[in-house]
């Protein structure tokens, strides 16, 4: 089965609960505010109009709020445990919103009637959720044992180390959500001494995943040399997926463990694992507001910018260059133009403090970052976000690569109009700057939340109001 149809099978069935939920809680509110209530029996308060509405409605509300909250994100990674946490948290914030839209506006004979039709309401919906979505977890649980189902993984190594994780893999009982395809040779000179294929070497690895449609790599060598981890991890970021390595137990206090693996054999995840599915959604909430609310109050501000513009040099009032954003993808970043025309007619080229080619305006709106203010319009379009690591031109970032693989990481996730490198290391005017900046953008995807988000946008306003701009 398709993570489509998982993902539809527990849509469907979240639906109906809802809506058996909100069947059973409304004849338990009938009984509940029986005495001001205008209908004589539960059936026909059961089946007035307004009763049919609510009824094809809020079922597909809690769908969409458990959509929002991430529930629906990577179906072969649940767990019962998960499953019980996420259902209550969701099944509170719901019930909560429907409490004061809904069920404030009855009329009960005493308010103290208000909690038990509250209660009542999240233990209805609670169990009616929970109980498909645990019979449908524990089904693909059983298919993980089988070996059946799970994420498709690739072990770098065939040395012993190697040979433990698979059998560590194997072990059905721990219904271990990862699967292995087979083993990938470190090296040439590597002794093989793992129970299972070997697909080949490095070299060929961009056709192995291809091939397998690999999800996940494990670095699983022999050497305990973190140079050659780093090195096998440089090698292996450019493919785009989690990566693994594993740790002795020694190791699991100074390293990020991977929760799935702590029964058995650590793992330390070397890439990101970034923001939860829910603080995504609620990221790009706050971009859409904000960026539409910053758009619509600041444009008297943009009106007198891009006179001023106008008058200071020849040439358009914007200035657009391409991008690397998420997944390497370009995209035109919106600048307002600090620079006389053709200032880069022969080639990319970093600016500095003393910069001829920037108008005298243009260096009165990049001391306080006003030219960066149209990018406001990439984070409404979805290019960027308002916090993120900044975005680089191809021509450079191919140059940062060369020195530090590890770059492709910040692909993980949108640029964004400021950044912790920003705001700690500041305006990078060449590679090597760059390079050093790097550290503090790998410090905010190790780190990554919302809350870090708030900080990194409450410490950025101190330098525009000092004029520490370029």
């Amino acid at each position: 089965m398709s993570d489509r149809k998982r993902i539809l099978r527990y849509l469907c069935f979240d639906y109906l609960s809802a809506l058996v939920a909100w069947q059973l809680f409304n004849a338990f509110r009938f009984y509940e505010f029986r005495s001001t209530i205008e209908f004589d029996t539960v059936w026909a308060f059961l089946n007035n109009p307004k009763a049919y509405v609510m009824s094809l409605v809020l079922p597909l509300l809690w769908v969409l709020l458990y959509a929002f909250l991430g529930y629906y994100q990577q179906p072969r990674r649940k767990n019962t445990g998960s499953d019980l946490l996420s259902t209550f948290f969701s099944a509170f914030i719901g019930s909560l919103l429907i409490f004061f839209t809904v069920i404030i506006n009855d009329y009960p004979a005493q308010y103290t009637q208000f909690y038990s039709v509250f209660a009542g309401l999240l233990l209805i919906h609670f169990f009616c959720t929970l109980l498909p979505r645990l019979l449908f977890t524990s089904l693909m649980l059983n298919r993980h044992a089988a070996g059946k189902v799970g994420v498709s993984a690739l072990i770098i190594g065939c040395g012993q180390e190697a040979e433990d994780i698979r059998q560590y893999l194997s072990r059905r009982k721990n219904s271990s959500v990862y699967l292995a395809q087979g083993f990938i040779k470190a090296s040439p000179d590597e002794k093989v001494l793992v129970k299972g294929p070997v697909l080949g070497s490095l070299e060929e690895l961009d056709r192995i995943i291809a091939r397998e449609k690999t999800e996940s790599l494990i670095i699983a060598i022999d050497e305990r040399d973190d140079a050659r981890i780093r090195q096998l991890a440089d090698l292996l970021y450019v493919y785009g997926l989690e990566i693994h390595t594993t740790i002795h137990p020694q190791e699991v206090l100074l390293s990020d463990v991977s929760l799935y693996s702590v029964s058995g054999v650590p793992l330390r995840r070397l890439t990101p694992s970034g923001m939860s599915a829910a603080e995504r959604n609620l990221k790009r909430l706050s971009d859409l507001l904000l960026s539409s609310l910053g758009l619509i109050l600041l444009s008297p501000l943009f009106a007198y910018l891009a006179i001023r513009v106008r008058r200071d040099s020849d040439g358009p009032v914007f200035y657009r260059q391409q991008r690397l954003g998420k997944n390497a993808k370009p995209f035109n970043i919106i600048k307002f133009r600090t620079m006389y025309k053709e200032a880069e007619s022969d080639g990319p080229l970093l600016s500095s403090v003393n910069d001829s080619r920037i108008t005298p305006f243009g260096r009165t709106m990049r001391k306080y970052r006003l030219d960066e203010l149209p990018q406001l319009y990439n984070v409404l379009k979805g290019e960027m976000t308002l916090v993120g690591p900044r975005p680089e031109r191809e021509f450079y970032a191919r140059q940062i690569i060369e020195q530090a693989p590890h770059y492709r990481l910040v692909w993980q996730v949108k640029p964004g109009v400021t950044s912790l490198g920003e705001v700690k290391y500041g305006y990078a005017d060449s590679v090597d700057k760059m390079i050093e900046r790097l550290d503090y953008d790998l410090i905010y995807l190790k780190k990554q939340s919302l809350l870090m988000d708030l900080k990194i946008l409450v410490f950025t306003v101190k330098p525009l109001l000092l004029g520490k701009g370029v």
